[in-house]
């Protein structure tokens, strides 16, 4: 992995404006990693999320500060913690088999786990039960029935409950969630933790603070961009420094 330069993240800053966490996780990858965007897509969405923590760390630290409302009192929930406390080890080698196998209720199946591709595919999805029903018909490469008899136009409910949990089981980074109790009100929850929203996050404000820095410096030494972004960060600070009223 390599980590992109300051005019490197803006760029993709720039190029992601509105769109989708999906989309956010994919333009985040490309700027640190050479495969193809095909060969990013199709990594399995813990793989992904692996590398989006590992970018992260080396953008803005190991540490990492939450700030999060408590949904029966509606208090601020601080919370802080490490890189590595939300890195799982992999169920499946970085490079996994093409596919899986889940047997049950008298069904089995071989399946794939969901990656980037599919995430942009539920973006049109009207409710969680067409995104579910979407997912199994891309990510279910074959259905054999134990007993030999027709193979079913769609699963039963409670198989497909069980295969999603078995794809849970195969990539739990993929399934990340955190533990928060509320000190005023005592609330339990565990809200899901994406890294690619999060992170996208994070530049967005790394972003507007950059170019407010390079408005400054601009203003004051009359400097290209190309020259502030190229300062190490502790030159820029310095410049700036000297500069402020």
């Amino acid at each position: 992995m390599r980590t992109p330069s300051p005019a490197q993240l803006l760029q993709v800053w720039e190029r992601g404006g509105d769109a989708s966490a999906a989309t956010h996780g994919l333009l985040l990858l490309g700027s640190c990693d050479e495969r193809s965007a095909a060969a990013l897509a199709a990594l399995p969405l813990g793989r992904r999320d692996a590398l989006l923590l590992e970018l992260r760390e080396r953008l803005f630290g190991e540490a990492i500060d939450v700030v999060v409302a408590c949904p029966q009192c509606a208090a601020a929930v601080e919370a802080t913690f490490r890189c590595d406390d939300l890195r799982l080890a992999p169920s499946q080698p970085d490079d996994p088999a093409p596919w899986l196998e889940h047997a049950a209720h008298g069904l089995r199946v071989r399946f794939r786990l969901p990656d980037s591709s599919d995430l942009l595919a539920l973006e049109g999805c009207a409710d969680a039960d067409a995104a579910r029903g979407l997912v199994l018909e891309r990510c279910v490469i074959e259905t054999r029935p134990d007993d030999g008899t027709e193979v079913p136009t769609e699963l039963p409910p409670a198989f497909q409950a069980t295969l999603a949990q078995a794809m849970a089981t195969a990539d739990p980074q993929a399934d990340l969630q955190l533990a928060f109790r509320c000190p005023d009100c005592g609330h339990a929850w565990q809200p899901l933790f994406d890294i690619a929203r999060f992170l996208w996050q994070e530049l967005h404000a790394w972003a507007l603070h950059m170019l407010r820095d390079v408005d400054t410096l601009a203003q004051a030494y009359h400097w290209t961009e190309a020259d502030i972004l190229a300062l190490s960060p502790r030159r820029r600070q310095a410049y700036l420094e000297l500069c402020a009223p």
